[in-house]
């Protein structure tokens, strides 16, 4: 087997810790949970290291259908537990914050902090992309983050509330401070009604992106995530017509296919001209074309989302290539008046940098809401802000270890050696 042939296999994962389906054949787990914790006032390295330990195990544990206060159940009752639990997936990850002098004292850290995992700027996280009005503190930054996956919600949200009860019952010093849900769709379709606009990485390259560097070493096969709660305002995009809407995405509404041209009607409004389908005997190479449309002559089209935020088509390895391993899950939290929904945009690189230039650059979406030109001329849609972020932060995701992932950046495991 080649190296190519084994990072595509479906069993891989290398170091990268569980929860992140970048495997060929594997899809995302259609539910999702966010579940973010901080160390309590004034704890110690070692009681976080052992909380976060005992977190951990218990999770293992879990996922074997095995629940903490159930033990000794009758067999036919362990049997629905581990039938509940079957597929569930957590992962670990430590924000900005764990390494804040100014938060916590003592230090809880005793390892360098990667270059790129910060704090999202208070005054906007992003230069088109902003908070929502209102917004008070980020609840999308702290200190640890446990993001659990799996077929069923009852899954993923009986897990949040098990750590809850370990950590009430063993009174660990960490906190919840904020939790969000999630959920995927099957049609491979969104808020907006379109199919998903940009394509993720070809499975065989998809290790290459993900997988960090050894800077600083204790990251070494790890990745990182970003986790952005993006609002969409759904009445003012349907205030737009189809034919709006298909340029501003940059693919056809009912069937996926990317837009190749435009033209223009009797009054001078411009009309998305899509590809066609792809037929029933159509090849890999040429649905890999569909998903991923190679770029355009038509400059109205290149700047739809689909081409803003996938601009180099390189190998995820290069430094240019911008690329990011997408898992995005939409959320639902009111319909009373004007509904309150969006996504959960979640994606995983090897280096935070990526993310940073990809919201920043002019020409990709550091100058424009979701998609459009940034002076729409005549005939041209207008640009609307469709997107505000809710809550967002980056994360360090380090590899497997010994005890659990990152357990050596404690101070406890370093002194211990």
């Amino acid at each position: 087997m080649t190296e190519a042939e084994r990072h595509d296999s479906p069993g891989y994962t290398g170091r990268l810790q569980r929860g992140i389906a970048f495997q060929r054949g594997r899809r995302a787990a259609p539910c999702y949970r966010l579940l973010l914790l901080n160390a309590a006032t004034g704890a110690t390295p070692e009681a976080i290291h052992d909380g976060v330990l005992a977190i951990d195990e218990m999770l293992q544990r879990l996922a074997a259908g095995e629940v903490r206060e159930l033990a000794g159940q009758p067999a036919d009752r362990a049997a629905a537990s581990a039938e509940l639990f079957a597929g569930l997936e957590h992962l670990v990850g430590f924000g900005r914050r764990l390494f804040d002098a100014d938060v916590h004292d003592p230090m809880l850290i005793d390892a360098p902090r990667p270059d790129y995992l910060a704090y999202l700027p208070a005054d906007g996280p992003f230069p088109a992309l902003r908070w929502e009005q209102d917004r008070g503190v980020n609840p999308g930054e702290a200190d640890i983050a446990l993001q659990f996956t799996g077929d069923r919600q009852a899954a993923v949200n009986c897990a949040a509330v098990e750590v809850w009860k370990l950590l009430m019952d063993e009174a660990l010093p960490l906190e919840p401070v904020a939790s969000f849900d999630g959920f995927s769709r099957h049609d491979g379709r969104g808020w907006l009604e379109f199919h998903d606009g940009v394509s993720n990485i070809e499975s065989s390259e998809r290790h290459a992106a993900l997988e960090a560097r050894a800077d600083p070493p204790w990251m070494a096969g790890g990745t990182y995530m970003a986790f952005l709660r993006l609002t969409v305002d759904l009445a003012v995009w349907r205030t737009l017509s189809r034919g709006e809407q298909e340029l501003l995405v940059g693919r056809d509404k009912l069937s996926g296919a990317a837009l190749v041209g435009t033209r223009h009607d009797g009054s001078g409004a411009a009309i998305p001209v899509a590809a066609p389908p792809p037929g029933e005997h159509t090849d890999n190479r040429g649905l890999a074309d569909f998903i991923d449309p190679p770029q355009t002559t038509d400059p109205l089209v290149e700047t739809s989302h689909v081409h803003r935020a996938n601009q180099v088509r390189g190998s995820p390895a290069a430094a240019a290539a911008l690329r990011m391993f997408r898992q995005g899950y939409e959320f639902l939290e009111d319909l009373v008046g004007r509904p309150r929904l969006g996504l959960n945009f979640v994606s995983f690189q090897r280096d935070l940098a990526v993310v940073h230039h990809v919201l920043h650059l002019p020409g990709w979406l550091g100058d424009v809401n979701f998609g459009g030109p940034t002076q729409a001329g005549p005939g041209d849609p207008q640009p609307i802000r469709l997107v505000s972020v809710a809550a967002g932060g980056f994360y360090a995701v380090p590899p497997v270890g010994a005890h659990f992932p990152g357990a050596e950046i404690f101070a406890r495991e370093r002194r211990d050696g």
